[in-house]
């Protein structure tokens, strides 16, 4: 019987060896990150403007208009670059806060077939408004989604990578980063993709699983309704 669970040891000591590795790093992915729940908030602290009334000397006043509102986005629309946007509040025990950052693109060496593409840099700054540690595994949850290419927009998913970070000689945040409370990072992310313009990103809000996690989707511009912070929530 030993004889036997020697043979079998031996035949599988292979893949086994093939396989711990992946074993382990599927098992990172999964125990790393923080899930969020709440569903993303962006606050303009600019009021929409109110129409003015004249008001002749001598008649009525008339009814006080309603107080401005503040300009507010929420999911599915999405956010723009430089946008305060908040998962949770101050009084969570998980709140932060993302801001999509500098993006920028510079043309790359051929892909293995000979295809042109370019690389696509871009920044993420995370602020932890909450009471707890928050803990985000970047370049699993972030990806460039959106490209405007000479033949129209094209949808995908280009993760950050640290080959497209050392032919770029630029920073890769590919670890997993603990952020305490009220503690704020800037992470810095390169992906090759198509030739084109950056248009759409996307952030997972939820790292530990592989499907119906909550997102936060930026616009690659300015936002043109309004701009400015509101102080952290």
């Amino acid at each position: 019987m030993n004889r036997n669970l020697r043979q079998i040891s031996r035949i599988w000591h292979p893949f086994y060896v093939l396989l711990a590795p992946i074993m382990m790093l599927v098992a990172i992915i999964a125990c790393a990150g923080t899930p969020l729940a709440e569903s993303p908030i962006y606050t303009c602290p600019t009021a929409i403007p109110q129409p003015t009334s004249t008001v002749l000397a001598g008649t009525p006043m008339p009814t006080p208009l309603p107080q401005p509102t503040p300009y507010v986005i929420l999911p599915p629309a999405d956010f723009f670059l430089g946008d305060a946007v908040f998962v949770g509040t101050s009084n969570s025990e998980n709140g932060v806060r993302f801001r999509l950052q500098s993006v920028s693109s510079y043309p790359a060496s051929p892909d293995p077939d000979g295809t042109a593409r370019r690389i696509y840099m871009w920044q993420l700054e995370v602020k932890n408004i909450g009471t707890a540690d928050y803990e985000i595994f970047p370049s699993v949850q972030m990806f460039l989604s959106e490209i405007n290419t000479a033949s129209g927009n094209l949808s995908g998913t280009w993760f950050g990578t640290r080959e497209a970070a050392e032919e770029a000689n630029v920073p890769f945040d590919a670890d997993v980063y603990t952020l305490n409370s009220g503690q704020t990072r800037s992470l810095r992310f390169a992906a090759y993709a198509p030739a084109g313009q950056a248009t759409r990103f996307t952030l997972q809000l939820d790292p530990t699983v592989t499907s119906g996690s909550g997102t936060i989707n930026w616009a690659n511009q300015s936002n043109p309704y309004c701009s400015g912070d509101i102080s952290d929530l």
